[in-house]
């Protein structure tokens, strides 16, 4: 059995910017208590401090106070130094951007009404209400001018499961007994309906003579063509090189962001089929970036910046006659592409297995999220519709006289009962 150490040490970076080494400990039950600062900005002076205090018998506090969540969130989703993303790791992928949106969601939405208040003395009463006030919230805006800003669902119940979640690892920890956040329900979900670019404004967008509509783009164009062909991500397209474009198909390995280049979303890489129509644009790219990112302005070091072909996609919508209005309304975008694609291959009766392994999704309900079918272009519930009023009798029942045993009921029946008779006879 392993044995505890008498304390570990781990940073914290405080408001000031100097980062703090931290010690935690264990009482005489091997609960394991909160963290406390050594005052101390090397590993080796902080060592030193807790040796000092274990021998003075000071290294346990006489008594725990409850943090404050304030004092309890320090250090959180620090994605090099958090003891719960290392824990975490472990077990399952955790990118550096999801952490730097909790830490956002904490600085922003949580801090503000439970920073100052001890863990224990958060209520289940009051996260209701502090989640319920996400529809009116007072907030400061960059003039230092309080407004009032409405919030919609989805982000509220993100912004409670990251509360939730550190409350829980609060229970964990031993620190609090229960998670006051455990019996508050999320808010109904109020996720924006899309409407997908149509298969009409697609070739529109995508001309024979297509330099009026991108403004002789061709970087933009052939991006936003592989997004209409491919169902991509964003950074996937900008992550894409020349050394993964095959014959009739593309590698998709990695994709590229604020972060860098880096693992796909999902962590898995995957093949796409291309017909040439696409592949061409993807060599003339290569003609400028050779093996190197082929969405790229400086020969393929570097891939462009997404809010280049952003822009350039959004122009492009103008100029076929989607108004910037209709754009929001809509909620179009460069994201929408893959909303399209999956709707495309699902109204070809495409197999689910076969969607999925080339847009990446991990699950049905994705694929099922990113499928908008428009009911007018069901032909195959007209063709259903038309069977059901054919004027043909041969499946309608007929009155039986008699009700004999064995007598066919039916027209069809009589019909082939007829036609077995007549080939004996003959």
């Amino acid at each position: 059995m392993r044995v505890k150490d008498d304390f570990t040490l781990y940073r914290r970076k405080l408001a000031s910017g100097i980062v703090v080494f931290y010690y935690q400990c264990y009482d005489a039950g091997g609960k394991r208590l909160c963290g406390h600062s050594t005052g101390k900005t090397t590993k080796t002076e902080a060592r030193k401090e807790c040796i000092r205090l274990l021998q003075q018998g000071l290294l346990i506090p006489a008594k725990q106070k409850m943090p404050t969540f304030a004092e309890y969130a320090e250090g959180w989703w620090d994605f090099e130094t958090c003891e719960y993303l290392k824990n975490q790791k472990g077990r399952k992928d955790i990118t550096e951007s999801y952490a730097n949106n909790c830490k956002a969601m904490v600085k922003n939405q949580i801090l503000p009404f439970f920073g100052n208040t001890p863990l224990d003395k958060i209520t289940t009463e009051a996260i209701n209400g502090w989640l319920l006030g996400f529809k009116e919230r007072k907030v400061t805006n960059a003039d230092g001018k309080e407004e009032t800003r409405s919030y919609k669902n989805t982000y509220a119940n993100t912004v409670f499961g990251t509360l939730w979640l550190m409350l829980n690892e609060a229970v964990n920890r031993n620190i609090l007994k229960s998670n006051p956040a455990a019996p508050v329900k999320k808010l109904k979900n109020d996720r924006k309906h899309i409407e997908i670019i149509t298969p009409a404004e697609v070739k529109q967008l995508f001309p024979v003579h297509w330099e009026a509509v991108w403004e002789e783009d061709h970087l933009c164009y052939a991006a936003n063509k592989l997004a209409a062909c491919t169902g991509m991500r964003i950074g996937e397209i900008l992550g894409l090189r020349g050394e993964y474009v095959f014959d009739d198909y593309i590698h998709v390995k990695a994709q590229y962001d604020e972060y860098g280049y880096r693992p796909t979303k999902t962590k898995e890489t995957r093949n796409i089929p291309l017909a040439p129509v696409i592949m061409r644009e993807l060599r003339r790219l290569m003609g400028r970036n050779g093996q190197g990112f082929l969405f790229s302005l400086d020969g393929g070091a570097t891939p462009v910046s997404r809010m280049l072909i952003y822009k350039k996609f959004h122009k492009a919508l103008v100029k076929i006659g989607v108004s910037k209005a209709e754009t929001r309304r809509r909620g179009l975008s460069m994201h929408s592409w893959r909303h399209f694609f999956n709707t495309t291959l699902q109204m070809a009766n495409v197999a689910l297995s076969k969607v999925q392994s080339v847009t990446g999704h991990k699950s049905d309900r994705m694929t099922e999220w990113y499928t908008h079918y428009d009911a007018k272009e069901f032909s195959e519930v007209r063709n259903v519709q038309e069977t059901l009023l054919l004027p043909d009798r041969a499946g309608q029942p007929l009155a039986v006289k008699g009700g004999g045993r064995g007598k066919p009921k039916t027209v069809a029946e009589q019909s082939k009962q007829k036609t077995g008779r007549a080939k004996k006879q003959a």
